[in-house]
């Protein structure tokens, strides 16, 4: 993909936005997203009334439901008595949310673009790989860590910094910088 405006390759696609974005320019080339949102919360009951309504056991339904979300990863979380399904891994990351280190890191990973285009889970891996990098752990040990408390994939934190080194160090700076001035 080329950007229309500058002739660019170098494209990201920032999934907090939405957007494909040139990483030269800045123009923002298309959506990523359909325009067209699905609530996880509507979906379920959706589908909760219509099992509960062909065999008419409310209990079973439910069973089957939360056995079919079970295998799949996944858990259901109740706040304020609204059910929502949660991944598994997004509740590891609901633990560590918090922190404010964390938080602060995760500001500065917001002007990376290329970085920030990655998932949710990836997004808080590398985050936290930066505050503990910053704490003065090694390369290695900062992503053992990151992987122990966020039940992640050492391997695709790797992959990443592998990829974007440039990047990476300069966001690792930024975090320096940014935990410093804290």
């Amino acid at each position: 993909m080329k950007c229309r405006y500058c002739g660019s390759t170098n494209i990201a696609w920032d999934h907090g936005s939405g957007h494909i974005v040139c990483q030269d320019c800045g123009a923002i080339l298309g959506n990523i997203f359909e325009e067209v949102s699905y609530n996880k919360e509507e979906i379920f009951r959706h589908k909760l009334n219509r099992v509960s309504n062909e065999n008419g056991a409310f209990e079973e339904s439910v069973e089957k439901i939360v056995a079919k979300v079970l295998r799949r990863g996944k858990v259901l979380k109740s706040i304020n008595g609204k059910i929502s399904i949660v991944s598994i891994v997004d509740k590891n990351l609901d633990d560590v949310e918090n922190d404010e280190e964390l938080i602060i890191s995760r500001k500065v990973l917001d002007g990376y673009p290329i970085l920030k285009t990655r998932t949710k889970r990836n997004r808080y891996a590398l985050a936290l790989y930066a505050v503990y990098r910053t704490r003065g752990y090694s390369k290695t040990k900062s992503i053992e860590l990151v992987s122990k408390r966020l039940k992640t994939s050492k391997h695709t934190l790797e992959n990443i910094l592998d990829k974007y080194p440039t990047q990476s160090r300069s966001f690792l700076e930024s975090v320096r910088k940014a935990l410093k001035k804290a």
